[in-house]
């Protein structure tokens, strides 16, 4: 079999190879996203396949067999939930697979297997031809609570955050799908980029509120004009809080309101210019992919003067909880009725 190393031994340390054949296996979906991103920034234009969706003709080409015959430029090829592709393979294809593996390959090619395969698993075929082969074996095996933790510090650490060692507990206790958590972490690092601190209390109100929805899912369910959901989801984060954080809660979905308008406006007028959104994304504070799908979405769905419309509703919202004393859950509601109606 092949060398076998560990997935954040790779991200540290490790390369490509120039061509040849890369495994990926296992359930962490949080190492199978970084190394893609590692792909992507080494090698700019590469082809991404699906397992269900490629049969042995197909893996054929992407493996790019090399002979006299063939062309010696390289293509890089990316093979996801590879399982489902290896699973399905008759004896026949099975057999001719094998055959395939042992010629020399004249692309790159990233195979993923989302599954943690058993030893058992790998010694059987295809599996066991497929490592044995593979110039580099990445394991991407579920992380342990030390191993998360310090993870989960580093990024923040990353960005300037410092976050309390409580927090990052209660992160990891919340949230038991890492993918899940991930994201979570990229939203909580949007808010903190500014105040650099993060407690306890922020991440509880923030991120799980009352472990079902977040101000983000307020955010999207606005954005995207759904009144309906928009009212539960506001109805659900106040749920049974008193009345001053229920206050609290109100103001923070102000601010991040008036913060997404604010970046949408200025995404139009550049948009109006000509750039593309991607290209000027990182001066409006908009790191992560999810981020930028979310505002071209909205930029076709809100128009300027619906947008000016907000920030004057926002402001009234305000001036009426603020110096009239009107009830600030009632206001809100309102708000969203003027706005989404």
């Amino acid at each position: 079999m092949s060398k076998e190393i560990t997935a954040p031994q790779f991200l540290k340390s490790g390369k490509f190879p120039e061509k040849g054949l890369v495994v990926i296996y296992g359930p962490e979906e949080v190492f199978h996203g970084a190394i893609l991103k590692r792909l992507r920034k080494e090698n700019s234009e590469y082809l991404t396949y699906h397992g269900d969706e490629v049969d042995i003709d197909k893996f054929v080409s992407l493996l790019g067999e090399k002979n006299l015959f063939t062309s010696t430029r390289k293509t890089v090829n990316v093979l996801l939930k590879g399982e489902l592709f290896f699973e399905k393979l008759k004896k026949k294809q099975k057999e001719k697979l094998l055959r395939l593996l042992n010629l020399p390959i004249g692309n790159l090619i990233l195979v993923f297997i989302q599954k943690d395969l058993t030893k058992k698993e790998k010694e059987k075929e295809p599996y066991k031809t497929l490592f044995g082969k593979a110039d580099l074996v990445i394991s991407a095996k579920s992380l342990n609570k030390p191993q998360l933790t310090a993870l989960i510090k580093k990024k923040f650490q990353r960005e300037g955050i410092d976050i309390d060692e409580e927090a990052i507990n209660f992160l990891q206790t919340a949230f038991t799908d890492t993918l899940e958590l991930k994201n979570e972490i990229e939203k909580l690092i949007l808010y903190a980029l500014d105040r650099k601190r993060l407690t306890l209390s922020e991440v509880k109100e923030l991120v799980v509120g009352n472990q079902k929805y977040s101000v983000f899912d307020f955010q999207n369910a606005f954005f995207d004009k759904k009144l309906s959901e928009s009212l539960k989801i506001f109805k659900t984060l106040i749920k049974g809080v008193p009345g001053y954080e229920a206050k609290a809660i109100v103001f923070q979905l102000q601010g991040l309101l008036l913060n997404t308008i604010n970046k949408l406006l200025v995404a139009k007028e550049l948009a109006q210019n000509g750039k593309d959104l991607e290209k000027f994304a990182k001066q409006l504070g908009l790191f992560y992919p999810f981020q930028i799908a979310n505002y071209k979405k909205w930029l076709n769905l809100w128009n300027e003067t619906e947008l000016v419309e907000l920030l004057e509703n926002l402001y009234r919202l305000d001036i009426n909880v603020k110096t009239r004393f009107l009830p600030p859950t009632e206001e809100f509601e309102k708000f969203c009725f003027n706005a989404l109606s």
